[in-house]
């Protein structure tokens, strides 16, 4: 028990209390422990925890198609994804690249192998190979292959034609395979995930308009501040809402006003005259001050939604950030003091 509790804890004690401490003194050696190494350590266990992340996914995925538990056929496709991704990482170059060092002694053949196989014109193709010539240096091909057999093959064809050509793969340090433009990794992720990504984005905009739909009714004043600050901020960010006028949504103002009149009172002639001198008062305003679109500003859908996002919004954002840097502060204490144990299985 030993090892498994207290040697583990007071490791955690001590890790957490030096880099808790480092943020508050200015000596060299703990400064860099806390700005490096702790952060390069934290990179190393967060990759470790990416690899055990996906062999558990791997497993649950696995129970579940053995298990033939509802919705298995979708595991399928999980694990069928994850391996293609894998292997196009991994275990396959996919980049490969030719590289014309001359044309030999029949430049209008060499060109025509390069029209079939670039998609250039036989005339681009030789002012091309010209050009290799006067600069003494090679063209590299744009076109990206993705096995050996088939840069082999062009290779073959340019060969034949007497061309000196040289194959060269992208290399494998830096993770150049993956980032090579029309490279089969890079191929992959623009034309496959990104495009399931976007779908799904696509997909949580119909479930937020559904949640925003079931939050905005209005049920107490705190909903009908959401509902009312909602459509401010979506009319305010788009075109039109810079084409309503602000004294139209002051004699929607005025309409409110009045209908909160008479549910607060219940007085016909109290909400009759609350209505009527509003209206009055909105129109004499109105009428001395030309009907400008955007005045007075504090009714202007586009600068009130400003207002709202750049005042509440951030106060509200400010005071969940200040709660959530509490909440940090004291899970670390709990973990340095050896309160909280989840992490050793208690």
């Amino acid at each position: 028990m030993f090892w498994k509790r207290q040697i583990p804890i007071a490791i955690v004690a001590l890790i957490g209390t030096l880099t808790l401490f480092g943020w508050f003194t200015d000596q060299p050696d703990i400064k860099s422990f806390v700005d490096d190494d702790a952060t390069q350590w934290y990179d190393i266990l967060a990759s470790f925890a990416i690899f055990l992340g996906a062999l558990n996914l791997l497993k649950m995925q696995m129970q579940k198609i053995i298990k033939r538990k509802s919705g298995w056929q979708y595991s399928v496709f999980a694990i069928a994804g994850f391996l293609f991704a894998f292997t196009a990482g991994f275990l396959m170059r996919g980049a490969y690249t030719v590289n014309v060092n001359s044309a030999g002694g029949t430049p209008q053949l060499v060109a025509q192998v390069l029209a079939d196989e670039t998609g250039r014109t036989i005339q681009k193709s030789e002012i091309v190979l010209g050009l290799i010539e006067e600069e003494n240096s090679p063209l590299s091909l744009d076109k990206v292959h993705w096995t050996g057999r088939s840069v082999n093959k062009m290779a073959s064809k340019l060969k034949e034609s007497g061309a000196s050509v040289e194959i060269i793969p992208v290399p494998w340090t830096g993770g150049a395979h993956l980032t090579k433009k029309d490279s089969f990794f890079n191929w992959m992720f623009f034309k496959i995930f990104t495009p399931l990504s976007a779908t799904m984005f696509a997909l949580l905009a119909f479930l937020v308009a559904s949640a925003a739909y079931r939050a905005f009714r209005i049920r107490n004043f705190e909903a009908t501040l959401l509902l009312a600050s909602g459509i401010i901020i979506m009319l305010g960010r788009v075109p039109i809402g810079s084409k309503i006028s602000s004294w139209f949504v002051l004699y929607i103002l005025v309409l409110l006003v009045t209908i909160m009149v008479n549910t607060w009172k219940k007085n016909r002639i109290l909400t009759f005259g609350t209505l009527g001198i509003g209206l009055l008062l909105v129109t004499i305003a109105g009428f001395s001050m030309g009907w400008p679109i955007d005045k007075p500003a504090f009714a202007y859908l586009p600068k009130l939604q400003d207002w709202i996002y750049l005042v509440p919004n951030i106060a509200g954002a400010r005071a969940i950030m200040i709660g959530i840097g509490l909440g940090v502060f004291a899970t670390s204490i709990r973990y340095i003091l050896g309160i909280e144990r989840s992490y050793i299985g208690e």
